[in-house]
Protein backbone atom coordinates (compact mmCIF):
# COMPACT_ATOMS: atom_id res chain seq x y z
CA UNK A 1 0.00 0.00 0.00
CA UNK A 2 1.44 3.41 -0.76
CA UNK A 3 -0.72 6.29 0.90
CA UNK A 4 -0.27 9.41 1.45
CA UNK A 5 -0.02 12.41 3.88
CA UNK A 6 -0.40 15.34 2.39
CA UNK A 7 0.02 17.48 5.25
CA UNK A 8 1.69 17.48 8.08
CA UNK A 9 3.93 19.63 10.09
CA UNK A 10 7.21 17.84 11.21
CA UNK A 11 8.70 21.18 13.13
CA UNK A 12 5.84 21.16 15.22
CA UNK A 13 5.98 17.25 16.10
CA UNK A 14 9.84 18.21 16.89
CA UNK A 15 8.70 20.85 18.98
CA UNK A 16 6.75 18.45 20.66
CA UNK A 17 9.11 16.28 21.72
CA UNK A 18 8.87 14.04 18.54
CA UNK A 19 11.74 12.25 17.02
CA UNK A 20 11.74 13.52 13.25
CA UNK A 21 14.03 10.77 12.08
CA UNK A 22 11.67 7.98 13.57
CA UNK A 23 8.45 9.72 11.61
CA UNK A 24 9.96 9.23 9.01
CA UNK A 25 10.84 5.59 9.60
CA UNK A 26 7.16 4.81 11.01
CA UNK A 27 6.11 6.28 7.25
CA UNK A 28 7.51 3.72 5.43
CA UNK A 29 6.73 1.33 7.82
CA UNK A 30 3.05 1.85 8.03
CA UNK A 31 2.62 1.92 3.83
CA UNK A 32 2.86 5.87 4.13
CA UNK A 33 4.73 7.03 0.43
CA UNK A 34 4.20 10.32 0.24
CA UNK A 35 4.14 13.28 2.97
CA UNK A 36 4.28 17.10 2.88
CA UNK A 37 5.71 19.29 5.42
CA UNK A 38 3.47 22.19 5.39
CA UNK A 39 5.20 25.90 6.29
CA UNK A 40 3.23 28.06 8.53
CA UNK A 41 5.90 31.07 8.86
CA UNK A 42 9.11 32.49 7.39
CA UNK A 43 11.03 31.37 10.70
CA UNK A 44 10.63 28.10 9.63
CA UNK A 45 11.04 27.98 5.69
CA UNK A 46 14.58 27.16 5.72
CA UNK A 47 13.94 23.76 8.05
CA UNK A 48 10.78 22.88 5.80
CA UNK A 49 13.63 23.08 2.84
CA UNK A 50 16.42 21.55 4.55
CA UNK A 51 13.92 18.43 5.85
CA UNK A 52 12.86 17.93 2.78
CA UNK A 53 15.63 17.45 0.87
CA UNK A 54 17.46 15.80 3.46
CA UNK A 55 14.61 13.07 3.28
CA UNK A 56 13.72 13.52 -0.46
CA UNK A 57 14.19 9.43 -0.77
CA UNK A 58 11.21 8.85 1.92
CA UNK A 59 8.76 11.12 -0.45
CA UNK A 60 8.94 13.89 1.97
CA UNK A 61 7.59 17.36 -0.24
CA UNK A 62 7.49 20.78 1.34
CA UNK A 63 5.37 23.65 1.04
CA UNK A 64 5.77 27.45 1.53
CA UNK A 65 3.03 29.62 3.20
CA UNK A 66 2.38 31.76 5.59
CA UNK A 67 -0.38 30.77 8.03
CA UNK A 68 -3.50 33.29 8.99
CA UNK A 69 -2.85 33.00 12.67
CA UNK A 70 1.36 33.64 11.68
CA UNK A 71 2.37 37.64 11.30
CA UNK A 72 2.54 38.94 7.80
CA UNK A 73 3.86 41.70 7.18
CA UNK A 74 5.15 43.54 3.41
CA UNK A 75 8.73 42.30 4.44
CA UNK A 76 7.26 38.96 5.15
CA UNK A 77 5.36 38.31 1.82
CA UNK A 78 8.12 39.18 0.01
CA UNK A 79 10.46 36.85 1.35
CA UNK A 80 7.74 34.43 0.72
CA UNK A 81 7.25 35.28 -2.94
CA UNK A 82 11.42 36.21 -3.47
CA UNK A 83 12.08 32.55 -1.97
CA UNK A 84 9.64 30.96 -4.29
CA UNK A 85 10.93 31.87 -7.28
CA UNK A 86 14.41 31.14 -6.03
CA UNK A 87 13.35 27.49 -5.38
CA UNK A 88 11.70 27.08 -8.62
CA UNK A 89 14.92 27.72 -10.03
CA UNK A 90 16.79 25.18 -8.02
CA UNK A 91 17.30 21.65 -7.82
CA UNK A 92 14.97 21.74 -5.25
CA UNK A 93 12.25 22.38 -7.44
CA UNK A 94 10.57 19.01 -7.81
CA UNK A 95 10.15 19.17 -3.52
CA UNK A 96 8.82 22.00 -3.34
CA UNK A 97 4.47 20.71 -3.60
CA UNK A 98 2.52 24.11 -3.29
CA UNK A 99 2.04 27.44 -1.98
CA UNK A 100 0.72 27.65 2.08
CA UNK A 101 -0.29 26.93 4.78
CA UNK A 102 -2.67 30.52 4.15
CA UNK A 103 -6.29 31.44 4.55
CA UNK A 104 -8.73 33.16 7.30
CA UNK A 105 -8.92 31.78 10.39
CA UNK A 106 -11.87 33.38 12.18
CA UNK A 107 -11.96 31.16 15.04
CA UNK A 108 -8.60 31.87 16.93
CA UNK A 109 -8.36 35.56 15.01
CA UNK A 110 -4.92 35.71 16.51
CA UNK A 111 -4.14 38.57 13.31
CA UNK A 112 -6.31 41.23 12.67
CA UNK A 113 -8.67 40.27 9.24
CA UNK A 114 -7.54 42.52 6.99
CA UNK A 115 -3.84 41.05 7.39
CA UNK A 116 -5.39 37.97 6.75
CA UNK A 117 -7.09 38.45 3.89
CA UNK A 118 -4.32 40.95 2.88
CA UNK A 119 -1.38 37.82 3.16
CA UNK A 120 -4.26 35.11 1.70
CA UNK A 121 -4.92 37.74 -1.72
CA UNK A 122 -1.13 37.56 -1.97
CA UNK A 123 -0.65 33.90 -2.03
CA UNK A 124 -3.44 33.18 -3.61
CA UNK A 125 -1.93 35.15 -6.41
CA UNK A 126 1.57 33.58 -6.03
CA UNK A 127 0.07 30.28 -6.48
CA UNK A 128 -1.85 31.91 -9.67
CA UNK A 129 1.58 33.07 -10.59
CA UNK A 130 3.67 30.04 -10.12
CA UNK A 131 1.36 27.43 -11.13
CA UNK A 132 1.60 25.51 -7.70
CA UNK A 133 -0.78 24.38 -5.66
CA UNK A 134 -2.56 26.42 -3.24
CA UNK A 135 -2.83 25.31 0.33
CA UNK A 136 -5.77 26.71 1.89
CA UNK A 137 -6.81 26.89 5.60
CA UNK A 138 -10.32 28.04 6.67
CA UNK A 139 -12.17 28.24 9.77
CA UNK A 140 -15.21 29.98 10.82
CA UNK A 141 -14.77 31.89 7.59
CA UNK A 142 -15.98 29.98 4.36
CA UNK A 143 -17.90 33.00 2.59
CA UNK A 144 -14.78 35.32 2.73
CA UNK A 145 -12.84 32.25 2.12
CA UNK A 146 -14.78 31.72 -1.49
CA UNK A 147 -14.85 35.03 -1.95
CA UNK A 148 -11.02 35.56 -2.31
CA UNK A 149 -10.75 32.21 -4.26
CA UNK A 150 -13.67 33.48 -6.62
CA UNK A 151 -11.78 36.88 -6.84
CA UNK A 152 -8.18 35.47 -7.51
CA UNK A 153 -8.94 31.99 -9.19
CA UNK A 154 -6.11 30.35 -8.79
CA UNK A 155 -5.05 27.24 -11.36
CA UNK A 156 -5.01 24.67 -8.43
CA UNK A 157 -5.88 24.37 -4.79
CA UNK A 158 -6.15 22.40 -1.69
CA UNK A 159 -8.86 22.73 1.14
CA UNK A 160 -7.08 20.87 3.75
CA UNK A 161 -8.78 19.51 6.86
CA UNK A 162 -12.11 20.47 5.19
CA UNK A 163 -14.51 22.48 7.22
CA UNK A 164 -17.45 21.91 5.80
CA UNK A 165 -20.46 19.49 4.72
CA UNK A 166 -21.79 18.56 0.69
CA UNK A 167 -22.66 22.53 0.19
CA UNK A 168 -19.29 23.87 1.10
CA UNK A 169 -17.81 21.04 -0.70
CA UNK A 170 -19.67 21.67 -3.96
CA UNK A 171 -18.66 25.36 -3.67
CA UNK A 172 -14.77 24.49 -2.98
CA UNK A 173 -15.07 21.72 -5.54
CA UNK A 174 -16.70 24.16 -8.25
CA UNK A 175 -13.72 26.62 -8.16
CA UNK A 176 -11.54 23.35 -9.48
CA UNK A 177 -9.84 22.69 -6.06
CA UNK A 178 -9.56 19.29 -3.90
CA UNK A 179 -10.89 18.31 -0.47
CA UNK A 180 -8.16 17.26 1.87
CA UNK A 181 -9.81 15.09 5.45
CA UNK A 182 -8.09 14.85 8.42
CA UNK A 183 -8.45 12.52 11.29
CA UNK A 184 -11.77 14.23 12.78
CA UNK A 185 -13.08 13.10 9.83
CA UNK A 186 -13.18 9.85 11.48
CA UNK A 187 -15.30 11.28 14.64
CA UNK A 188 -18.56 10.09 15.68
CA UNK A 189 -20.51 13.42 15.79
CA UNK A 190 -18.67 15.03 12.48
CA UNK A 191 -21.83 14.37 10.12
CA UNK A 192 -21.12 17.66 8.25
CA UNK A 193 -17.72 15.98 7.26
CA UNK A 194 -19.64 12.60 6.90
CA UNK A 195 -21.60 14.27 4.63
CA UNK A 196 -19.10 15.88 2.68
CA UNK A 197 -17.12 12.54 2.29
CA UNK A 198 -20.32 10.74 1.10
CA UNK A 199 -20.43 13.73 -1.85
CA UNK A 200 -16.67 14.05 -3.03
CA UNK A 201 -16.01 12.15 -5.98
CA UNK A 202 -12.98 10.40 -5.65
CA UNK A 203 -10.39 11.88 -8.08
CA UNK A 204 -10.85 15.42 -5.91
CA UNK A 205 -10.09 13.75 -2.36
CA UNK A 206 -6.87 13.42 -0.22
CA UNK A 207 -6.27 12.51 3.42
CA UNK A 208 -3.72 14.15 6.03
CA UNK A 209 -2.67 13.94 9.27
CA UNK A 210 -2.01 17.29 10.32
CA UNK A 211 0.15 16.42 12.50
CA UNK A 212 0.39 16.93 15.78
CA UNK A 213 -3.22 17.71 15.85
CA UNK A 214 -6.37 16.17 14.97
CA UNK A 215 -5.38 12.07 16.15
CA UNK A 216 -8.00 9.90 13.73
CA UNK A 217 -9.94 7.11 16.03
CA UNK A 218 -8.74 5.19 17.68
CA UNK A 219 -6.01 7.62 18.71
CA UNK A 220 -8.16 10.89 19.37
CA UNK A 221 -6.55 12.30 22.31
CA UNK A 222 -2.99 11.58 21.22
CA UNK A 223 -0.19 13.12 19.36
CA UNK A 224 -1.04 12.43 15.58
CA UNK A 225 1.91 11.81 13.77
CA UNK A 226 2.18 11.10 9.51
CA UNK A 227 1.67 7.07 9.71
CA UNK A 228 -1.66 7.53 11.30
CA UNK A 229 -3.47 8.71 7.90
CA UNK A 230 -4.11 5.17 7.06
CA UNK A 231 -6.78 4.92 9.82
CA UNK A 232 -8.74 8.10 7.82
CA UNK A 233 -7.99 6.17 4.76
CA UNK A 234 -10.00 3.46 6.30
CA UNK A 235 -12.95 5.22 7.68
CA UNK A 236 -13.67 6.87 4.38
CA UNK A 237 -13.09 3.77 2.37
CA UNK A 238 -15.84 1.86 4.93
CA UNK A 239 -17.74 5.25 4.32
CA UNK A 240 -17.93 5.04 0.68
CA UNK A 241 -18.25 1.34 0.54
CA UNK A 242 -14.96 0.77 -1.93
CA UNK A 243 -11.73 -1.00 -0.89
CA UNK A 244 -9.00 0.75 0.93
CA UNK A 245 -6.49 -0.24 -2.20
CA UNK A 246 -8.68 1.18 -4.86
CA UNK A 247 -9.05 4.27 -2.22
CA UNK A 248 -4.92 4.96 -1.99
CA UNK A 249 -4.53 4.18 -6.10
CA UNK A 250 -6.92 7.27 -6.94
CA UNK A 251 -5.48 9.50 -4.19
CA UNK A 252 -2.11 8.19 -5.41
CA UNK A 253 -2.74 9.54 -9.10
CA UNK A 254 -4.60 12.69 -7.85
CA UNK A 255 -1.52 14.18 -5.95
CA UNK A 256 0.79 13.29 -8.56
CA UNK A 257 -1.52 15.44 -10.84
CA UNK A 258 -1.26 18.56 -7.89
CA UNK A 259 2.40 17.77 -7.48
CA UNK A 260 3.51 17.64 -11.29
CA UNK A 261 4.85 14.58 -11.06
Amino acid sequence: MNYIDSHAHFDLCAEEGMDTASLVRDMAESGVGRAVQISIEPAGFAWSRDFAADNRASGVLFSLGIHPSSRADESDLAHLSDLTGSVLGSDDAPLLFGVGETGLDYYRMRRPREEQMRSFEFQAELAKKTGLPLIVHSRDAMEDTLGVLKKIRPDRGIMHCFPGDSDDARSVLDLGFHLSFAGNLTYPKAAALHDAAGFVPLDRVLFETDAPFLAPVPLRGKKNMPRHVVHTYRFFAGLRKISVEELAERVQTTFAGLAGR
